[in-house]
């Protein structure tokens, strides 16, 4: 990762990284639960919560439905149009003038487990026309954690894996990226190496992925 010439393609995720989602997918979620007469998650349940942040919905499905219901979930969830949710969404401070000034990188992708809503989502807060490409779960046969999205983008920019990062906020995140040979980023994750805000991530690639640029001096190509 300590090249002069920075990252080829940076490769971010979406919620918990670009946006501030968690108001949005809880509301968007308990809709979906109440229209079955499930238990809606609450605020104060971490476990739930970080498992509606991370999971695809195909996988919240598998995880909270009962099985006589899941293909009926899945296609009321289909037709649920995620716009409702938008006012709920926040930006992550910093990340437009980061990726505007592109310093330390020079194509950048999201790699999502979010489906149809992906675009939407980037739109509403100012950053979709700022990134090359977005790669949903739609795209791939397999969501995070498995490796699959991160191998279709680098596939889509011709990129080998040492020539690219990826910025997680997850274990999931962590195992896809080990899984594509991909060096990883945690952000605002409690293992290392992690990177506070936008800024901290803009002063790692502007360093060229120098040991020492984040907290704790640890390099994101020691996680392969």
């Amino acid at each position: 990762m300590n090249r002069s010439d920075g990252v080829r393609l940076l490769l971010l995720d979406c919620d918990g990284v670009l946006i501030r989602s968690e108001r949005a997918n809880l509301a968007y979620y308990n809709h979906l639960f109440r229209a079955f007469g499930l238990p809606e998650v609450a605020e104060d349940d971490p476990e739930a919560l970080a498992r509606l942040h991370t999971l695809s919905t195909p996988q919240v499905i598998e995880a909270f439905f009962p099985p006589e219901v899941r293909d009926e979930a899945r296609a009321f969830a289909e037709g649920l149009d995620y716009r409702r949710f938008l006012p709920l969404l926040e930006p992550e401070p910093g990340w437009r003038e980061v990726l505007a000034r592109r310093r330390g990188f020079q194509r950048v992708a999201v790699a999502t487990n979010r489906g149809r809503s992906a675009h939407e989502v980037l739109a509403s807060v100012g950053l979709l026309d700022l990134v090359d490409r977005v790669v949903t779960v739609r795209d791939v046969a397999r969501p995070k954690p498995h490796p699959d999205l991160l191998l279709r983008a680098l596939d889509l920019f011709e990129c080998s894996a040492p020539e690219a990062l990826y910025v997680g906020d997850s274990e999931l995140d962590r195992r896809a990226a080990r899984a594509a040979g991909v060096a990883f980023l945690g952000f605002r994750t409690p293992f290392p190496p992690s990177a506070g805000s936008a800024g901290e991530v803009a002063a790692f690639l502007a360093n060229h992925g120098t040991p020492g640029t984040l907290p704790g001096g640890v390099s994101p190509s020691l996680v392969r």
